[in-house]
Order: C-alpha cells, then structure tokens, then sequence
C-alpha cells in the first residue's frame, strides 16, 4: 500500500526538526553552535539524495556532540535510506535511551520495522510515537498501515482517517484509507471512491486494481 520511497519522504521529514516544541529545550533537543554547519550540510545533502555527503556530515555532527538527539536520528535515516538497517535500529535505539520522548525516533523505528515486516515491532514503536506526538499525521498514517496488516481493518480505518482530519492534503493517508476501505467486507466503495480521488488529486500514483474496482461499480448519485 505504501511503497518503500514513500517511506522515505516521511524520513526526511525528521530532518532538520526538533524533537520537542516546549522552551526551555534541553541540550540534547538541539543542534549546538559548534555543530550546526554540520547539520546544515547534512540535511542539504540528503535534500540532493547524496547519502555519502549526508552521512559524513552527521557522524560529525555526534563527533561534535555524541548525545544528540537529531543527529542520531538523522544520521538513522540516512543509514535505512542507504540500506543498513540495523545501523539505523542501533542509532534510533541509542536516542530513545537517552530519552524515551523522542518521537521522530520511534516514527522512524516503525518505518524500519514495517520495512521489514516485522508487524509487531512496528506496532508498538509507532503506537509510542503516536502516544508521545497525537497530532502526527505520518505517525497515524503509518500506524494505520500496520494495524491493517494485523487484520484489524476497523482499527486501520480509525487512525488512517484521523491522519486524514490531521492532514486533509496527505495523500498518502487519502490512498491507505481508501484502499482499507475495499477491504471491509463488503467493500464500502464510496467511501473508497471519495478518498482514493482525493488521493490522485493531490499527487498519488493511479492504481489500476483500486480504479478496476471502482469502476466497476458505479458512483451513487
């Protein structure tokens, strides 16, 4: 339902964020004077897709400042984009043991895991990010995306469709909705119909087997 370069504009996302909005912030939430060209590199180069420049820029970054929350949540995404996942998993978990309340890190841990199917972990990391940042839309999107592959479609429609009230122009969520709505039993068409427009209205790919499905039941008037 969503494919793996999705995944990784929602990566990129994390970039360049702080990862909490309260003031004071502590130390760790923040790039320090001494590492913010690095970081600015960084993000620069992973905006151009070289992940060689991106990674070189944030392991200076943590060279600079070893406990920083962005940095090794950054430098995490750029190791899953270059394909070291369990790089990227040992980042994330060292920035979650510095602090617990760091959602980007666990968005991106279930990214990873629903990347590699392992549903469970994926489950609980995003639910974590959900409870620690509710109005995420990402968080629910991808949240949604996994509880759907458990099988519990009510609950996929649940947080898919409060990604979609969070962020109306989401595509991604409009497409995951509509296509967890063809899998209710009957399928509920319209409602697949309306989010899977919306959906190719704001940028998604077509889809033949959804429109294969759509079009074979006429829209209600």
């Amino acid at each position: 339902m969503t494919r793996r370069s999705v995944w990784l504009l929602a990566l990129a996302a994390c970039l360049g964020t702080r990862v909490h909005a309260e003031d004071p912030a502590p130390k760790t939430d923040f790039v320090p004077e001494i590492a913010k060209a690095a970081a600015a590199q960084g993000n620069a180069a992973f905006a151009r897709k070289d992940i060689t420049a991106a990674r070189r820029a944030y392991e200076r970054v943590l060279e600079l400042a070893p406990d920083n929350l962005l940095g090794l949540v950054n430098l995490g995404v750029v190791e899953f984009t270059a394909g070291n996942r369990e790089r990227a998993e040992e980042l994330l978990k060292k920035a979650i043991q510095i602090r617990i309340e760091t959602p980007p890190a666990w968005l991106t841990l279930g990214i990873i895991y629903m990347d590699g199917e392992r549903y469970d972990e994926a489950l609980a990391a995003l639910s974590q990010a959900v409870v620690l940042d509710p109005r995420n839309s990402r968080a629910r999107n991808y949240l949604g995306v996994v509880i759907g592959r458990k099988g519990w479609i009510d609950g996929a429609q649940s947080e898919l469709r409060r990604a979609v009230e969070l962020d109306p122009t989401y595509s991604d969520a409009q497409y995951n909705l509509a296509a967890f709505y063809l899998e209710e039993k009957p399928p509920a068409i319209e409602l697949a119909r309306r989010h899977y427009y919306r959906a190719v209205e704001l940028g998604a790919a077509p889809d033949p087997g959804i429109e294969k499905v759509l079009n074979s039941t006429p829209p209600k008037h």
